[in-house]
């Protein structure tokens, strides 16, 4: 652009107007990593007594997490982090095996009431209930193990980590050998994404206990998260030579065949303006990822809009570090003679995945339109409410700077999205955005002064793990009395 201050200055004119949403977005960005869990969306809850029941996620192709890697700027009602379409396997399980109790008979059926009722809490999740019986039977008979053992599983359940470490090292010095104190040990590790810990532990632990299915299990877990394929089948599968009947087993080996790294997705969207011409476009994407670490994106879609034809290139990649952390950059390109939508636009995105089924992050966003530029700052929380209820809130102020004439303008924006997964074969959801919340990216029609309220629903229908169609219906409420609506359908498949 002509006629451009010196940077230094341009960046004080640009961020003085605009002091509480650079503040916002700034105490927003990813947190340190202090050891954390695996992402809320990955982990698994205790659901019963004798096993781990598969949470609502997998059941239905994992697609809706925090922290999932993937959104993309054009297609946000299918390819954000709520919507990402890779099979993910589930992280090691919470142990539900009933400990091995090395205590001589304490309280006799005083206590076997007392076990009775703290496990029902267990299956129950009222994990506080719970832990106070165990406690007491702990203080009442330190050489009660199992119930010392579960003191500290249900306290690595709740996160804990660092405490429940210290108990589960406890149990071990007053009972070496222990089995139960040392596969929580490797399932803390296991959430905490230390894997290449948690196998080197379960090697030790399968050349002292061979044939242990418990181990076996794990072992297979942790080997699906590092992408360890072949050696995860073969785990799982000695589990089952061992219990021909074990469901956790099972499961895993029909996901695992089923599994897929590459999704294609083909679709059609309509936006009806009641002041131009309708928009009509197509595109195609292909996502890959590999060892659940690592995502590419390409994207190609093509549209006429405002009596003008416009071809759009998209290319992206997502990388996990850590457990939780992931970092996001993407380019889109579109010729030089398109004048409704940017030729060029940058993204980079980091999100940290907390506790308690938080995610927080922050991005930025530069549009380069023929006569403007546009750079959005992008706050974001994404919270799992319950394990099939999941929310996410971006908050995306937005600068323009015209050439001519030489102005800026400041637009406020965001929306907010609740998915549910209201069955293992359809996820629907509800939208609300303001300002330039977007259809298929921002277009030449929404710079300058821009408000407006969006309303959308939409759904994700899964015929099977592996193809499904996603819809989606918007209604955008301009200012000025000017009106859109959108409606948007993909079909995906993976292989």
């Amino acid at each position: 652009m002509q006629g451009r201050a010196h940077w230094c200055q341009q960046l004080v004119g640009w961020l003085r107007p605009f002091r509480l949403s650079l503040l916002v977005s700034l105490l927003l960005l990813p947190l340190p990593l202090r050891g954390q869990s695996l992402p809320p969306s990955a982990r698994m809850q205790p659901q019963s007594l004798g096993a781990i029941a598969r949470a609502l996620r997998a059941q239905r192709a994992q697609k809706h997490r925090s922290g999932v890697p993937y959104f993309t700027n054009d297609n946000i009602a299918s390819t954000d982090p709520a919507t990402s379409s890779f099979r993910r396997p589930k992280a090691p399980r919470k142990s539900t095996a009933t400990a091995a109790t090395h205590a001589p008979d304490q309280t006799g059926a005083d206590r076997a009431t007392a076990m009775q009722r703290a496990l029902a809490h267990v299956q129950a999740r009222e994990y506080n209930a719970a832990l106070e019986i165990f406690r007491r039977l702990a203080e009442t008979n330190p050489h009660d193990y199992e119930a010392r053992v579960w003191v500290a599983r249900l306290l690595s359940w709740q996160e804990h980590y660092a405490r429940a470490r210290e108990l589960y090292h406890a149990v071990l010095r007053d009972d070496s050998g222990n089995l139960e104190a040392e596969l929580g040990l490797v399932d803390i590790l296991g959430w905490q994404g230390r894997l290449r810990e948690a196998r080197q532990l379960l090697a030790t632990l399968q050349a002292q206990h061979p044939g242990n299915v418990e181990i076996l299990l794990r072992r297979g877990k942790i080997a699906r998260w590092q992408g360890r394929r072949r050696e995860a089948l073969a785990h799982y599968r000695e589990a089952l030579r061992l219990e021909p009947a074990n469901g956790e087993a099972l499961e895993a080996v029909q996901a695992l065949r089923t599994e897929t790294r590459y999704e294609v997705e083909a679709g059609y969207f309509l936006e009806d303006f009641d002041f131009a011409g309708n928009t009509n476009g197509n595109f195609v994407s292909l996502l890959y990822h590999d060892n659940h670490r690592t995502w590419l994106l390409g994207r190609v879609q093509y549209q006429n809009k405002f009596e003008q034809n416009n071809s759009r290139f998209t290319a992206g990649a997502t990388y996990r570090f850590f457990a939780s952390t992931y970092l996001r950059g993407e380019f889109s390109w579109a010729p030089t003679g398109d004048t409704v939508i940017p030729n060029q636009d940058y993204t980079v995105e980091v999100t940290q995945g907390l506790p308690a089924g938080w995610a927080v992050g922050g991005g930025y966003r530069f549009l380069n339109f023929r006569d403007a530029e546009v750079q959005v700052l992008t706050a974001l929380v994404n919270w799992d409410a319950r394990p099939n209820l999941h929310l996410f809130v971006r908050y995306t102020p937005a600068r323009t700077d015209f050439d001519r004439p030489s102005t800026h303008v400041w637009n406020q924006g965001g929306w907010a999205r609740l998915v549910w997964d209201a069955h293992p074969r359809i996820s629907p959801f509800v939208l609300f955005g303001v300002g330039s919340e977007s259809f298929a990216g921002v277009s030449v029609d929404q710079l300058g002064r821009f408000a407006a309220q969006t309303y959308a629903v939409g759904a994700e229908v899964r015929l099977s793990s592996s193809q499904g169609f996603r819809l989606t219906y918007r209604f955008q409420n301009r200012s000025r009395g000017n009106r859109e609506q959108s409606f948007g359908l993909s079909y995906f498949f993976g292989f």
